[in-house]
């Protein structure tokens, strides 16, 4: 048993194996970045897409207009009138510009539901890291998209 798992552990280890959305080598920069929308959501973005945006001399560059949007709502209620079940959805529509043509227009939307908190303070800070990680979600998914074309 332990001889089958050091040899899987040695291949998987020897073959230079990392996850595609991992890959630290973009071969890409973002020449030009316009956000419209949601201010949290496009803090979020800026700082993500800051990084890409010293690579002058890659050879796909990109001019990208993204316009965000956060959905809060209240799908059940308790007895005594106070929300007991919520969902945030944040939708995040993209125009993707390469050479200042037209290239791709990508819609992405990300939806969770989760149970309402009594303590209001803590329901604000569980509501601000779920926005953070389902914005997440959909720049990897960009990220991905641009680091493939």
């Amino acid at each position: 048993m332990k001889k089958v798992l050091l040899i899987l552990l040695f291949f998987t280890i020897g073959c230079g194996y990392t996850p595609v959305n991992q890959s630290s080598n973009k071969n890409y920069s973002i020449t030009k970045l316009e956000l419209d929308g949601n201010n949290q959501i496009n803090t979020i973005i800026k700082k993500n897409f800051n990084r890409y945006n010293s690579n002058r001399n890659e050879i796909n560059q990109f001019e990208i207009d993204l316009s965000s949007q956060l959905i809060k709502k209240t799908n059940s209620k308790s007895k005594t009138g106070k929300n007991s079940n919520l969902s945030i959805k944040i939708i995040v529509n993209s125009i993707i510009l390469k050479e200042g043509k037209k290239f791709k227009v990508l819609n992405f939307e990300e939806t969770v539901n989760y149970n309402s908190l009594d303590n209001k303070f803590e329901l604000k800070q569980y509501e601000k890291i779920i926005i953070k990680d389902l914005t997440q979600k959909i720049l990897d998914k960009i990220h991905f998209f641009l680091s493939t074309n």
